[in-house]
């Protein structure tokens, strides 16, 4: 099987401020980081050898690397430095590959289930072709480059900018592609990823398009992380209860749930699924958890507290008769009690209410809250708004700002 590349090199500036203190592949959905979503698809696929390449806060990342070593994952990690992009990215791994064999390129941020990565290598495999690219509607991002394939399912050109009027087509990069191995050459030389891909269509390389429809994200902006939770949900068609949870016997749990180890959901709380509730984490009385509420491991929520279509961070904590919706709250927050994220705006304001953030419309959303801060009782943050790491923000606050700092 051959090698895969990695980059989880990235700034991740466009996640702050949830990226402030980690990658954002280093993010959590559902207990798991977004990295572990790529390489498990990756070792579920057949890869058995990785090169990591890291950058922005990368030493973030050597515990998750460490834990797959101890499961006898062969895996090595690569330090960016001061390369540049993607194409540097790539190129500070060149050394660990050789010229005669292909390899697997994927970024550390992208969502999708295994069968992402079967599909490609599928691809590659059946058409007998010098490589392939996975390609996705291009509906679902606005980031990539855009991929014009031909009748008999390979590439025949290839565009930097999907708004470009000269494309006649749908098809985007999907973040996950097998190149040959003089590609690092190619990219050297050519400077920029899509001239280098350019370089081998012109040069006849036979490059097959895997075209996937099925769910996919790339985790760039705060809010794909609400959407990615929704995918997620939509992959699974079972429901889990650790043994050791603590449920009270006049709680009551509907749908599909996912309750980790050492949870407690206290009297007459309500989990109506699809929602997950993380490690450890407690529910109190009276709670509300439900439509795709994600609660990170260690939280606490509070006595009467509504949560909904919000992916939570580890170790927050929601005072009591609070209310978060359509929200992503970062790690080590504290919410006071009272508190509520609205996300839905006035009646006079409606027209704005359905918000299109890189290619995807959210018809409802709520905040976005840093790590680390401080929300006091009683305070109202109005729809979209960005709250960045380390605020503390005085009882009875109504946050209208679009970022706070």
């Amino acid at each position: 099987m051959m090698k895969a590349l990695v980059l989880t090199g990235g700034s991740g500036k466009e996640m702050l401020p949830l990226s402030r203190y980690c990658p954002k592949t280093m993010l959590r959905i559902h207990g798991k980081y977004v990295i572990e979503y790529v390489l498990d698809g990756l070792i579920e696929t057949g890869v058995e050898e990785f090169i990591v390449v890291t950058g922005y806060q990368g030493e973030k990342l050597h515990g998750v690397i460490e834990t797959y070593r101890s499961r006898g994952v062969n895996i090595q990690t690569v330090n960016q430095g001061d390369r540049k992009g993607i194409e540097g990215a790539i190129l500070s791994a060149q050394a660990h590959f050789g010229k005669d064999k292909p390899f697997l390129l994927a970024y550390g941020d992208i969502i999708a289930p295994s069968m992402f990565y079967h599909h490609l290598l599928n691809s590659y495999i059946n058409t007998a072709a010098d490589g392939a690219i996975s390609v996705t509607l291009i509906g679902k991002s606005q980031e990539f480059g855009i991929a014009n394939i031909d009748d008999h399912g390979f590439i025949k050109k290839i565009s930097p900018d999907p708004s470009s009027a000269e494309n006649d087509t749908n098809y985007i990069f999907a973040g996950a592609s097998i190149l040959p191995g003089e590609f690092f050459d190619m990219l050297t030389e050519e400077e920029k990823l899509t001239k280098a891909l350019t370089r081998l269509l012109k040069e006849q390389r036979r490059i097959c398009a895997s075209v996937w429809q099925d769910e996919w994200i790339d985790v760039g902006y705060g809010w794909d992380l609400l959407a990615a939770n929704q995918d997620i949900f939509k992959g699974l068609n079972y429901a889990r209860i650790h043994k050791s949870a603590k449920i009270s016997p006049s709680a009551h749990i509907s749908g599909l749930v996912l309750i980790e180890e050492g949870v407690t959901i206290d009297h007459n709380a309500e989990i109506v699924g699809p929602c997950f509730i993380g490690k450890n984490a407690y529910i109190g009385t009276n709670s509300l958890i439900r439509n795709y509420a994600c609660i990170g491991m260690n939280s606490k929520i509070g006595y009467s507290v509504e949560v909904k279509n919000s992916v939570i961070q580890p170790k927050v904590k929601i005072g009591r008769l609070s209310f978060v919706g359509d929200s992503v709250i970062g790690e080590n927050v504290l919410i006071g009690s009272g508190v509520t994220t609205m996300n839905v705006l006035r009646d006079d304001e409606q027209q704005k209410s359905s918000q299109e953030i890189k290619g995807r419309k959210y018809h409802k959303l709520g905040a976005i809250i840093g790590p680390n801060s401080v929300i006091g009782s009683n305070s109202v943050i109005k729809p979209y708004v960005i709250i960045d790491a380390d605020q503390v923000i005085a009882d009875g606050t109504v946050i209208k700002k679009k970022n706070s700092k």
